[in-house]
């Protein structure tokens, strides 16, 4: 059996470049009439840089987002999007390798105040630039296909939005890196770790009159803590826009990833013989932002080619009488989205978005001994999903901001019922230094293709779409211009929740939780800050997966002098149930894992005073789970102890 990688698989793609380009000029072309001189210069440079911490908003319309930048993700020596997220209050990861993640179940996920914890999956969705990255059979994010090696930030935004992210509960957005002033960068990026773990980057960037462009490339490789825990992970970015006026610009962006993961099974049980974990994909974006004073928003066209070679010891997971075989997917998922947010009369806004999803592929199962084909399926769905929404800024006095929004979705879908999703927030503003924030939402989530096929209630037409009702409330305040403090309350119910059984997935019944967050920010010198945050959640109903009671975060940044910084971190994740095999057969197999206190540190020696022609950089020595404490995110596989790196990164 020879494994085709997406992009010899996929060779019509490079002859739809045109035509999405056509397709985006023609969605900027009503924007584009209204050139003239009142365009002023609004597309913004949002810097994200505080040292090792991660920056808080809450929107107009009370969306709840955590972002982190570029330089955060560097002293993070982030390798994948779960390290990224790490630190950030209300998430919790799932990981038991140095490099990559098995596809194949829960081998690497993240979740968002307990939400993206059931299976098949799907509930948090991933997006680049906007375009969403699931596999279109699995209809669930796959971690290996979100690098972050390029990403020029990584927003998670924790709460249903169903103006900005329909079809999910939660969601985390990378955007990547473009050049934004006149000029060129570049960057090299090389690290080597314990279990012979290397990693490697490079990329560069220019920007010429009105026309950008950056490419990269990124390799990892380890063998793993354990035999049979190897992994290599291959990305490949490229970026090209231009500056239509002084307010809109158009981009094409290519991402490929290429990567295959072993699974070395659990610590004390059978060590696995095949399997493992091939995955490929390349994602094509075309991308037209416009950001005027009274209009902003965005239209891209997306398509994703996907290819996955799953090897198996068993291919029917947990029966080990199955024989062994190989599980082939492809997937060719595309969509056009939309959103504007429009100021049709003094401070009133009006929101219109049109989301249109195409997804589908096929898999089968293949028997090893002969290369029979066990099972199989193919299909295909779509969803049309328009939005409207509204708010008005109403100026109490010169200090105090009322703003009311509401907003609703409606899906339209060609398989399952139809679903709406209301969305309803009220914000009060002192002088962007205190702000008051209640939200009310819904988000719903689709069965996918897989699910469809072998789901006894679809062949009934009672397998229904999970759908999550969500209230949050809070407040952020700015104690002063060094130190600010978020709290937040929220309760979440989820209707529909699909689960996996032995023999099929169904609607098996609701899930309830309520809870608290509490983040803070101190940075009393240039030199010096200091970040803190927990999250205590309570699930109403049981067995819950991945969904501890207690989180906390806290860490801080030196810069000791001009030549040395320290960065130190640490999370304490509370005790938790999770699915002790891959696919898991029913409730029963849940297991406890115990709570874990895990600290993380770094050293960076800055370069660009040292080397010539260097204009960045540093030399630096970084160390996760520095006292060694034994921990699991999945049961059976403990975390490999102490992970030390050293690395250098250079800017020109």
């Amino acid at each position: 059996m020879q494994f085709t990688h997406a992009g010899g698989a996929f060779g019509i793609i490079p002859a739809m470049k045109k035509p999405l380009m056509s397709l985006a000029a023609a969605a900027a072309l009503p924007l584009l009439a209204q050139t003239g001189s009142e365009i002023e210069t609004n597309l913004t440079v949002v810097v994200t840089a505080t040292p090792i911490t991660h920056e808080e908003s809450v929107e107009k319309d009370g969306a709840e987002v955590v972002t982190i930048g570029r330089e955060q993700l560097a002293a993070l020596n982030a390798q994948d999007l779960q390290t990224a997220l790490r630190q950030v209050p209300g998430v919790t990861i799932s990981r038991y390798s140095p490099v990559g993640s098995y596809g194949g179940g829960q081998g690497g996920s993240v979740y968002v105040r307990g939400v993206g914890t059931g299976r098949p999956g799907g509930e948090v969705r991933m997006y680049v630039d906007g375009a969403p990255r699931e596999s279109g059979v699995w209809s669930h994010p796959l971690m290996d296909s979100v690098p972050v090696d390029f990403a020029e930030s990584v927003a998670v935004h924790k709460n249903p939005q169903p103006g900005r992210y329909p079809g999910t509960f939660a969601a985390v957005d990378v955007e990547t890196r473009r050049r934004k002033t006149q000029g060129e960068e570049a960057e090299v990026d090389v690290a080597y770790g314990r279990f012979n773990t290397l990693l490697g980057s490079v990329s560069a960037g220019a920007k010429e009159g009105a026309v950008d462009a950056y490419a990269g490339m990124a390799y990892k490789y380890s063998e793993g803590a354990r035999e049979h825990g190897s992994a290599e992970m291959k990305n490949a970015f490229g970026r090209v826009g231009t500056d239509l006026s002084e307010t809109e610009r158009l981009s094409f962006i290519y991402q490929r990833t290429d990567s295959w993961v072993e699974d070395p099974g659990e610590k004390h049980g059978v060590r696995p013989t095949y399997d493992r974990f091939d995955l490929a994909t390349d994602l094509y974006t075309v991308r037209f932002d416009t950001d005027r004073d009274n209009i902003k928003g965005h239209s891209l066209v997306y398509f994703e080619h996907g290819a996955i070679e799953w090897k198996k010891d068993h291919l029917t997971d947990g029966n080990l009488n199955s024989p062994a075989g190989y599980a082939d997917t492809t997937w060719l998922n595309w969509g056009n989205r939309n959103w504007y947010d429009w100021n049709v009369w003094k401070e009133f806004w009006f929101t219109g978005a049109l989301d249109i999803t195409d997804e589908g592929g096929h898999t089968a199962n293949n028997r090893l001994s002969d290369n029979k084909r066990v099972f199989g399926y193919a299909g295909r769905f779509v969803t049309v999903a328009p939005y409207l929404g509204a708010r008005y800024d109403f100026a109490l006095n010169e200090d105090w901001t009322l703003t009311p929004s509401v907003g609703a979705r409606y899906y339209f879908h060609d398989l399952y019922d139809d679903e709406w999703a209301p969305s309803a927030a009220v914000t009060l503003d002192y002088q962007e230094q205190v702000e008051f924030f209640v939200n009310g939402s819904r988000g719903v989530h689709y069965p996918g293709i897989y699910t469809r096929a072998v789901a006894n209630d679809f062949a009934k037409g009672t397998l229904d779409a999970e759908v999550m009702d969500y209230v949050s409330g809070g407040t952020k305040f700015k104690i002063d211009e060094q130190t600010d403090v978020l709290l937040s309350l929220f309760h979440s119910e989820v209707s529909d929740r699909i689960d996996k059984t032995a023999t099929s997935y169904i609607n098996s019944g609701n899930l309830r939780a309520t809870g608290v967050e509490l983040s803070a920010h101190w940075r009393p010198t240039d030199d010096l800050g200091f970040f803190g945050g927990g999250t205590w959640t309570n699930p109403e109903t049981h067995p819950v997966s991945r969904l501890p009671r207690w989180t906390f975060t806290a860490g801080g940044t030196w810069q000791i002098c001009d030549w040395l910084k320290w960065t130190l971190d640490g999370q304490y994740v509370g005790s938790m149930n999770a699915y002790s095999v891959r696919a898991e057969a029913d409730k029963a197999d849940l297991r406890k894992l115990d709570d874990a206190f895990v600290f993380n540190t770094r050293l960076a020696v800055p370069l660009e005073n040292l080397l010539p022609l260097v204009k960045g950089g540093e030399w630096y020595v970084s160390v996760e789970n520095f006292t060694n404490q034994h921990y699991e995110y999945y049961p059976g596989y403990p975390m490999a102890g102490a992970m030390i790196w050293t690395g250098v990164k250079l800017k020109f």
